[in-house]
């Protein structure tokens, strides 16, 4: 299927779910993350969800990142040029949202993007190959190609894969992993 209907599609499908199972689908998901991952004194790129859009709640998985002694970092949208900046986050951060209601630090210091282990990817769908659909700006895109080439790319979703993503292109980065609140895919 193509990107643009996927997106509509999944879009749709999770606007649909209670926030209860979003929750409860959230914390199903990072606690196969805790189980799989070495986590502990790296250096975890997570995103801040946009609760109107029913995304994965990331909020008590970051808590447990604190808690392992992960240095923790997160995006900023920049919106002329688009693309995303990324500062270090910690227990005292304050937050303010942003045009797209996303959660921005206030404060924060930089990180360079080749300084990150793994990045915690948002996504509406995904493939059996780790191709993925976001909301179709391209912004994780050229974030995950200035990563080191040995950074962790794991894509969580609220639903299992889908057969197949037409409309894929060169620019386009592929997951490593992808997790759903039933399993974890493997795409190495």
């Amino acid at each position: 299927m193509e990107k643009a209907d996927l997106r509509r599609e999944y879009k749709l499908k999770r606007s649909q779910l209670p926030l209860s199972e979003v929750k409860s689908c959230s914390e199903q998901i990072f606690n196969l993350i805790k189980e799989h991952f070495t986590l502990h004194n790296k250096t975890v790129h997570i995103f801040l969800p946009i609760a109107s859009f029913n995304e994965i709640n990331t909020a008590s998985f970051i808590e447990f990142l604190f808690e392992s002694k992960c240095t923790v970092a997160t995006s900023i949208t920049k919106f002329s040029p688009p693309g995303l900046t990324h500062c270090i986050i910690d227990e005292n951060t304050t937050y303010q949202r942003d045009k797209l209601g996303i959660p921005c630090p206030v404060e924060g210091v930089a990180i360079s993007e080749n300084k990150i282990d793994i990045v915690i990817i948002p996504l509406l769908a995904f493939d059996n190959k780790g191709a993925r659909v976001g909301y179709g700006k391209g912004l994780y895109d050229r974030f995950l190609a200035e990563c080191n080439p040995k950074c962790i790319k794991i894509g969580v979703s609220l639903f299992e894969s889908t057969c197949s993503i037409s409309g894929v292109n060169k620019n386009d980065i592929s997951l490593d992993y992808c997790v759903t609140p039933n399993q974890i895919y493997s795409f190495k």
